[in-house]
């Protein structure tokens, strides 16, 4: 009885081995790795991958698994987010629904320009820069794109991307519209709102800046803002980048229908992608604010003015003169 007591013991004890050494060695899971599989990659070339990226144990009961479940053509071409000492039945069935797909991350600033949208998908291999910008270009959506983080696949088609920066701008910023009366049409608004979007720093400060604009335009005055000088300018290759800093006599007079120090009214579109604080800067400006010149200081904020002579005081006074 004894013998067979001790017996029963050993067994159990050899079965929680075991157990714990399977659950070891296949089943406990490690970091997460990025793996790619190549379009038209072979089964065995997909083992091998996972094989040398420690996401697999073993390739031929990697590829015996996939044979009998399915087949090679099976496995989604891409990026895919695993990890190490996973199941070849999970993996296989990880790949082949695309649940573990690798998904890139991007945080589209407010104040960004259609083309730097663009950049920033072509650097994570997101999308075709050209051909996002052609979309944006043909069907004239700059201002439209919003402003938020993103996560997409690699290689994603470049509609899909405009469609899902399109649809958080429905989501966000076209309650807006009827939340707000204003005498202006969506582009309109859209278009001063770029402006104070490369205006403002300070939040509370846009719906003063978006009055002065506001107010220039409903008087015919020019609205002389530098920041549509700078788009107008495009990329200036000397400070390798867009929005060039310090703006020159010369440049106020760049020909362009964007230029406001040229062209009365509003330029043809927006010039930049704005928040939802600039657009509703603009459909609720400040009430009674009367000011028709503003100039920044020295701490980020600007200092605002109903005439001319008051404006000339202030400049006097920031820059020293």
């Amino acid at each position: 009885m004894k013998k067979f007591l001790l017996l029963l013991i050993l067994f159990f004890c050899l079965v929680i081995g075991g157990c714990w050494a399977v659950k070891t060695c296949f089943l406990s899971k490690g970091k997460l790795v990025v793996v790619t599989i190549e379009p038209g990659a072979s089964g065995s070339s997909v083992a091998r991958t996972l094989k040398e990226k420690g996401i697999i144990k073993s390739q031929f009961f990697f590829k015996l698994i996939l044979r009998l479940t399915s087949s090679a053509r099976d496995l989604k071409a891409g990026r895919f987010d695993l990890r190490e000492n996973t199941s070849s039945f999970e993996v296989i069935n990880c790949i082949k629904s695309g649940k573990c797909t690798h998904y890139e991350k991007i945080t589209v600033l407010e104040g960004w320009r259609s083309e730097e949208i663009a950049e920033a998908l072509a650097e994570r291999n997101i999308t075709d820069p050209h051909a996002f910008l052609d979309i944006v270009r043909q069907k004239d959506l700059e201002g439209y794109l919003f402003p938020s983080t993103y996560l997409f696949a690699e290689n994603t088609p470049a509609q899909k991307v405009v469609d899902e920066m399109l649809q958080q701008y429905h989501n966000h910023i076209s309650p807006l519209f009827k939340q707000y009366k204003t005498d202006l049409t969506e582009k309109q608004v859209l278009t001063v709102a770029s402006i104070v979007e490369r205006e403002a720093i300070v939040h509370d400060e846009r719906p003063k800046i978006a009055a002065v604009y506001l107010n220039r335009f409903r008087i015919g005055k020019r609205l002389e803002a530098d920041p549509t000088v700078q788009y107008a300018l495009g990329f200036n290759l000397r400070e390798n980048r867009y929005w060039k800093k310090g703006l020159t006599y010369s440049d106020l007079k760049t020909k362009s229908p964007y230029n406001t120090y040229r062209n009365a009214g509003l330029p043809p579109g927006p010039i930049c992608n704005p928040s939802k604080e600039s657009v509703l800067g603009v459909l609720n400006p400040q009430a009674g604010f009367e000011a028709l010149y503003f100039v920044a200081d020295h701490g980020g904020r600007h200092v605002f003015s109903r005439t001319f002579d008051e404006h000339r005081a202030h400049i006097r006074r920031i820059r020293g003169k």
